[in-house]
């Protein structure tokens, strides 16, 4: 058994193979279905509608909350008077 400070050991090697690889001059070329332009614009809007829609269901959220304090509130209030 052998034992030294100093050693550090290899790096542990594998030999990785994609199952599906398809090498760059054999790839399907599809520009007239793909335009990176038009890619962006897409992701770009679909981006500012989820944005919108949070804000909107933020905002319709903290309504419905204040609706339901105040009538609560009016509740407590006319309770008070009556009694």
């Amino acid at each position: 058994m052998n034992f030294t400070f100093l050693h550090r050991p290899e790096p542990r090697k594998y030999n990785y193979k994609p199952q599906f690889y398809v090498p760059d001059d054999k790839k399907p070329i599809n520009e007239k279905d793909f335009n990176p332009d038009k890619f962006g614009e897409k992701l770009r809007s679909n981006w500012e509608r989820r944005r919108y829609s949070r804000k909107n269901s933020t905002g319709n959220m903290r309504t419905v909350i204040w609706l339901i304090f105040i009538i609560a509130m009016l509740v407590v209030v006319g309770w008070k008077f009556l009694l």
